[in-house]
Order: structure tokens, then C-alpha cells, then sequence
């Protein structure tokens, strides 16, 4: 593990370096995907293009998968999931608050995730198999910050949940477009709850080992359209203060994970 973990820190600050470089010289084209909030840029295929090619000229028997389509279907049993620009739109309005985020998953888990915040020059690492003790942190919601966005609480709505509720429990409510560097925040003690509905699993691989590494924990329950719940925090006593106000449906699904606070079925 030591080699790989050296040669994706490199890669991942080498390509940061340069893309760094690329935001700061070169025009940019945008293109929508699924609607005007959901951008791809010319940049994010370029830096998934850049690790896929350098992560088979060492690894071709690994298999990727990024944002921005399957890159390669690998026979080895270690796959690497790719979010080559977190935070897109972050990334064409302020040139601030992106990440690449890179993940090292054995036989569908994740061991090892890399994410760097490319402007702050800030790498979050972590190791799921170096985790350490879970955090003994008594912070209540009273006391913490809750990280919720427009859509996770449109969803809730939807659902027949009170968002608003839930928010109320907390001393403030942030959101910052970028669920990497959200996740990674929990770990930091930047926030104390981490709740979206609507992630893909290159939006939350590599900050679970990292969290994991750290001593805070990740609830997840697979959903329709290969999209997840997700609630990190930062002690089960500020998860158990949330559960309450989480839509129906996704408490019982995360009652079947079994203790399993990764339970993803389908990657």
C-alpha cells in the first residue's frame, strides 16, 4: 500500500499544480449535463484524462471509474474512483472552494482517499485501515454546525420530512458546493453534520477513508439512480440527534445496513 499511497499523493499534487496553472491562464468552456446547475467543464475532463492515463501507465490491471464516465474496466480486485473537479461551479464562479478527489477502493470498499483543496494547496489524506479510535466528542447540535443544501432539503419536502426542523437543532446551518471539502470539514471541526441526499459515490469515497482515519463516521443508504444518502459526523450523539428528522424511507434504510456505516451495495 505504501507505493500506491506515495505515487496518488504525487499524482493528485501534480495535478493540481497544473491545473492551478490552467484556471488562472487559460479560457474555459462549459457545457451543461443534466440542466444549468449541473456544469462540466473542458478543465474537468482534462484532469480525469491526466489520472487515468497516469494511473494505468502504473496500475493497467486497476479498473477506474470517474465522474465523467468509466475510464477503465480492470481485472484486478482495486479500483480507483475519480472526481477530477469537485465544486465545478465553484470552480468557473470564484476559481475557489474545488477539489480533485481521488479514492482507492479493494473489492468495493474504500481504503485510502486522497482530496486536495487545489487553491488552499491543502491535502486531506486517510487510511481506513490505520482508523483510529472513534471520536469521544459530547458536542451537541445545539452546539454544532449543520452543512445542508437546497436540493437535500428539497428532497426531504418531497419526502414529507421537515428540513427546517432538522436545521433548527443546530447553532447554524452552512453550505459550500463542494462535498469533498464538506466531508473533509467534519474531520477538521469545521462542522459537526454533514446531510445530502443526492451524492455519487466519486463524491464520498475518498473523504470515508479519511473520516474513518480520523475517528468520525459516515452513514450512507444506497438510492434510486445510482445516488446516495449520506450523513457524516463528527460523534453518534449528533448522528442520533439527526436521525429523527431524516425522511421515512431513508431511516429504514439505514436500519438495514446492520452497523455497516458504508453500505453501498451497487458501484
Amino acid at each position: 500500500m505504501t507505493d500506491i499511497c506515495d505515487f496518488a499523493k504525487k499524482l493528485v499534487m501534480d495535478c493540481g499544480d497544473q491545473l492551478r496553472q490552467k484556471r488562472r491562464r487559460s479560457v474555459f468552456f462549459v457545457r451543461e449535463k443534466t440542466g444549468h446547475s449541473d456544469i462540466v467543464t473542458d478543465h474537468d475532463l482534462w484532469v480525469q484524462q491526466y489520472l487515468c492515463r497516469q494511473i494505468l501507465q502504473r496500475y493497467p490491471e486497476h479498473s477506474i471509474v470517474g465522474e465523467e464516465g468509466m475510464c477503465h474496466a480492470g481485472a484486478s480486485r482495486w479500483q480507483w474512483v475519480i472526481d477530477p473537479i469537485d465544486g465545478t461551479t465553484n470552480y468557473c464562479q470564484f476559481g475557489k472552494n474545488y477539489a480533485i478527489s481521488a479514492a482507492l477502493l479493494c473489492e468495493g470498499r474504500p481504503v485510502y482517499g486522497l482530496v486536495l483543496d487545489v487553491e488552499q494547496e491543502r491535502l486531506y489524506e486517510g487510511d481506513a485501515a490505520a482508523a483510529c479510535t472513534p471520536s469521544d466528542c459530547r458536542e451537541t447540535a445545539q452546539e454544532g454546525i449543520l452543512h445542508i443544501g437546497f436540493k437535500t432539503m428539497r428532497d426531504f419536502t418531497c419526502q414529507g420530512a421537515d428540513p427546517y426542523a432538522l436545521a433548527e437543532q443546530f447553532r447554524g446551518v452552512r453550505y459550500l458546493g463542494c462535498a469533498s471539502l464538506e466531508l473533509c470539514g467534519i474531520a477538521d471541526e469545521q462542522a459537526g453534520v454533514y446531510v445530502n441526499s443526492h451524492l455519487k459515490l466519486w463524491d464520498f469515497a475518498a473523504a470515508y477513508a479519511i473520516l474513518h482515519s480520523r475517528g468520525c463516521s459516515m452513514a450512507v443508504a444506497a438510492l434510486s439512480g445510482g445516488n446516495y444518502f449520506v450523513c457524516a459526523y463528527r460523534s453518534p450523539l449528533l448522528y442520533q440527534q439527526c436521525v429523527p428528522f431524516f425522511p421515512r424511507e431513508i431511516r429504514r434504510k439505514l436500519n438495514e445496513n446492520g452497523g455497516d456505516t458504508f453500505h453501498v451495495t451497487d458501484l
